[in-house]
């Protein structure tokens, strides 16, 4: 196969995030659609029933969503539901839950996910499709930002997600958690394609880094193993560990059964060191792209930035593509360098916690 030029990628991006721009604008302008007091959903976090400010609302939710004082959003557990050219933003736990229903949600914003000031606690994620049910539906052309730990997260078998062009921000880099970007675990069925996805880096303490794309699975973390993912023509700036895949066994080594997850005709860029204890008590990692699975693909990638740059240093190990724990990979025809390459106008538009298990591995929920 040809490989595609990839530095236009950058230039995807940019045109993306003026498509979020403008989304964002739309999304103020549009009628507000007031939000119900904090309702009790039957979903429980932390031993607590949280509760949201709607619960399967009928028809297309639109405009302002102020989840302030509830723990959710938008929840939906049954039937179809729509999220389009809406701002959900205020709750402490989730911003949209989808429980097993079948939801699209496009061109929306899902901001202000956590608590009041953010902190360390494993929660405030903005969209969140649940593990172990049959959630479906499509995740397209949203602007996710300002959440604690994770922007977009889809759990479990059941149905197919198809997360395509969204724009997500991470805070980092912070010291009081180990974000994530987009994850995908435990059997999920995505395609992962055409997003930018930044800001997601840790600088403190606990054997933790923060991950842009993080597909997790196998019995080691308690679920399936997340196989046949399509992971292509995103840009992933600034975040401890670009594309992280992890699917390993209950032995906590990667999975016999080929997992067959394809990373290909990414833009994966860092040029920085800031992760100080992703590999050891006293040292980072950072990876442009780490693979733990079996047979995965890893291909027609650009991997730049002195932030992925080897070899390791006394404070950081650092990788452009580290496959050092995995079975049978598939590594051709990608591109690494130590800084970003620049167009001819001389600019670029062309965190988890480590497994106690001998190897990196992310600790997610």
């Amino acid at each position: 196969m040809t490989a595609k030029p990839r530095y236009g990628l950058i230039g995807m991006a940019v045109a993306i995030g003026g498509l979020f721009n403008s989304t964002c604008r739309e999304a103020v302008r549009a009628p507000v659609a007031q939000a119900a007091s904090c309702t009790a959903t039957g979903f429980v976090r932390d031993a607590i029933d949280l509760t949201a400010a709607m619960i399967n609302p009928p028809g297309t939710v639109t405009g302002d969503v102020d989840a302030t004082g509830c723990n959710i959003g938008i929840y939906y557990s049954a039937g179809h539901g729509r999220v389009s050219q809406a701002s959900v933003h205020g709750s402490n736990y989730y911003g949209i839950v989808n429980n097993g229903a079948d939801v699209d949600i496009l061109d929306s914003t899902v901001s202000d996910i956590g608590e009041k000031p953010f902190n360390g606690s494993q929660h405030g994620n903005a969209i969140y499709f649940v593990f172990g049910s049959a959630a479906k539906g499509d995740i397209k052309r949203n602007f996710v930002w300002n959440y604690q730990k994770g922007g977009i997260i889809v759990n479990g078998s059941g149905g197919h997600v198809t997360i395509q062009q969204n724009y997500v921000v991470g805070l980092g880099p912070v010291n009081f958690i180990a974000q994530n970007g987009i994850q995908a675990g435990y059997g999920a069925d995505t395609s992962i394609l055409q997003k930018f996805v930044t800001g997601n880096s840790y600088t403190g303490a606990n054997l933790a880094s923060s991950g842009g794309i993080l597909l997790v699975g196998g019995d080691c973390y308690g679920g399936n193993p997340t196989i046949n993912t399509e992971i292509d023509q995103n840009v992933l700036l600034n975040n401890d560990v670009g594309v992280w895949l992890s699917n390993l066994d209950s032995s906590c080594n990667p999975v016999s059964t080929p997992t067959n997850n394809s990373i290909n005709n990414n833009a994966v860029i860092n040029n920085a060191i800031n992760n100080t204890t992703g590999n050891g008590p006293t040292q980072g990692y950072q990876a442009g792209i780490s693979d733990s699975g079996n047979g995965d693909v890893i291909k027609n990638n650009d991997v730049c930035g002195l932030g992925y740059t080897p070899p390791g240093t006394a404070t950081a190990a650092l990788f452009a593509i580290d496959v050092t724990f995995t079975n049978s990979p598939v590594v051709k025809n990608n591109t690494t360098c130590s800084k970003p390459r620049r167009d001819h106008d001389d600019d670029f538009d062309h965190d988890h916690d480590r497994g106690g298990h001998g190897h990196r591995a992310p600790h997610n929920r």
